[in-house]
């Protein structure tokens, strides 16, 4: 018997690789998204194979958190891994990933490279085991890969990222080969073809036309693959439904790519970091000074984390964003009106939100909040600005060196200050650095913000490479002046990263219109009295 896990073992050829694999007398794990479309596979299964060691892995193969919660499960039940078949996927929907990759490549190829990545290790001490990456003869068409095609909602042509997605596993199969070479793991490729599933409404009505292969025939190189003798040393072919094998694209062959792919897939899934968070003190010598802690408790955190990803955001404030539009374009405020269209477009940058989110604006009112903010600031503190970031794997939220000082913003005599509250844990491959004042000497101004009248700075290679990063945990926050000049990193951790950012003033500070969405009264915010 040999314990075998099956993607999208719950209907089509996955159903059917399942049934075969069954029939062995193998032990077979289902990991698909629904759990009744898995129960009644397993019924279905073990009816007609009389094998009752068929089990259910709850899968989303749109959410690296799903993927690695699906090994947690797996390695719970102390079990080896001999067979892997990678042969869930989606054709033609469109959106992003829970992470905010494109959802097609995200689901068929990044989900499936963190799934195997995770059992890897499983696999080769289980040995001998065979990986099977479920492609498709489209994946021999694309003569590249446009990587930033990978980072964005999916474009009309939702074709070409299906193909790119299946010729992601062809290369990912490739480097895998490469890689065990030595061991006794084998990696192929399969073409099924057109298939009789419910993949799309084209491949439903197909049967009831006489076209394609039936979900049985779509399995049978799979099966093949899977558990015959012939195939225990073969690694790195593609074949086809009739295991003849198809010739790999010359781009298979290209070894950069190989790399390329590989050293992306583990940035984007958060694979190739440390585990340790670094701790980093600032002591205000840059004009950023904490870590301090905002003393909520990690299921506070998630409560609150949970609620804003998934019922603030989701929500847009129809009312308060026609409101704003409405008068920008009377006032002809052609900065307002901007930002708002980019909130909108963006999807990671949302300005306001306490003004519609309770659970917000409990957050800004937090009283270790305010205490360290009435020690700079003193009584009376005017929340001028709030602005929640959402940064998404692979993405760069500011990518500028710039100073957040609005000379066109504020008007008066009064101090200023910006709270940065992690919500998720900002570290060195998600969160943002600053150039340390020592080596921010003669940096050219790259151009002014015409609305806000922010500098962004053109800094030298060899000082960025001085940058310090901000690293907290969920639930702390540093404050930071003018003078830090900054710039967000790119997101290479493999989650999202939630961050609040405050922006506060002093009562005889006047707020002009301009590049914000004050048309709201500023909020005072003010700290109980100490005794």
């Amino acid at each position: 018997m040999q314990v075998c896990l099956v993607t999208g073992g719950n209907s089509g050829v996955g159903l059917m690789t399942a049934v075969g694999l069954a029939k062995l007398g193998n032990h077979v794990f289902i990991a698909c998204r629904s759990a009744t479309k898995a129960a009644k596979a397993i019924e279905y299964i073990r009816q007609t194979t009389l094998n009752q060691n068929v089990e259910f892995l709850p899968l989303d193969l749109a959410s690296l958190d799903s993927v690695h919660n699906c090994v947690r499960l797996f390695n719970d039940k102390n079990l080896p891994l001999h067979i892997l078949v990678n042969n869930a996927g989606i054709f033609n929907r469109r959106g992003t990933t829970k992470e905010g990759f494109e959802l097609i490549w995200g689901t068929n190829y990044l989900g499936h490279f963190l799934l195997t990545y995770l059992l890897l290790e499983k696999i080769q001490k289980s040995a001998p085991g065979r990986i099977i990456m479920i492609s498709s003869d489209l994946a021999l068409y694309p003569s590249g890969i446009n990587w930033d095609l990978l980072v964005k909602r999916t474009p009309l042509n939702f074709l070409n990222l299906y193909a790119i997605s299946k010729l992601c596993l062809l290369l990912l199969t490739q480097e895998l080969s490469q890689r065990l070479n030595n061991s006794q793991v084998t990696v192929n490729a399969i073409h099924p073809g057109f298939v009789q599933s419910n993949i799309t409404i084209w491949h439903r009505l197909s049967k009831y036309l006489g076209l394609g292969l039936s979900p049985e025939a779509g399995a049978y190189s799979t099966l093949v693959c899977t558990t015959s003798p012939d195939y225990q040393n073969i690694s790195g072919k593609f074949l086809d439904s009739h295991n003849k094998e198809i010739s790999l694209p010359q781009i298979t062959e290209n070894q950069e790519i190989l790399q390329q792919l590989w050293e992306r897939s583990l940035l984007w899934t958060g694979c190739n970091q440390q585990q340790n968070l670094q701790e980093i003190t600032y002591d205000e010598t840059d004009g950023i000074w904490g870590p301090n802690s905002l003393n909520l408790s990690s299921n506070e955190l998630a409560d609150i984390t949970k609620n804003i990803l998934n019922k603030v955001l989701p929500i847009l404030p129809k009312r308060i964003i026609f409101t704003q539009l409405l008068l920008a374009l009377i006032k002809f405020d052609l900065g307002s009106f901007s930002i708002i269209i980019v909130q909108l477009l963006k999807k990671s940058f949302h300005m306001e939100r306490h003004l519609d989110s309770p659970i917000i604006l409990q957050l800004c009112h937090n009283k270790s909040l305010l205490e360290k903010l009435t020690e700079h600031l003193g009584e009376n503190l005017v929340l001028w600005r709030s602005e929640l970031w959402v940064n998404y794997p692979s993405q760069q939220l500011i990518p500028f060196w710039h100073q957040d000082s609005y000379p066109k913003l504020l008007k008066g005599d009064g101090k200023t200050i910006h709270a940065y509250i992690a919500l998720t844990e900002v570290n060195e491959y998600n969160g943002f650095e600053y150039i340390p004042n020592t080596y921010f000497k003669n940096c050219q101004i790259k151009v002014t913000d015409p609305f806000s009248g922010n500098h962004f700075f053109e800094i030298p290679d060899e000082v960025a490479k001085k940058a310090i990063p901000v690293v907290l945990r969920p639930g702390e926050f540093v404050l930071f002046t003018d003078n830090l000049v900054h710039r967000s990193i790119r997101n290479q951790s493999g989650k999202v990263r939630l961050s609040l950012t405050l922006r506060l003033t002093q009562p005889g500070v006047e707020i002009l219109p301009g590049y914000t969405s004050n048309y709201h009264k500023p909020v005072i915010l003010q700290s109980e009295k100490k005794s």
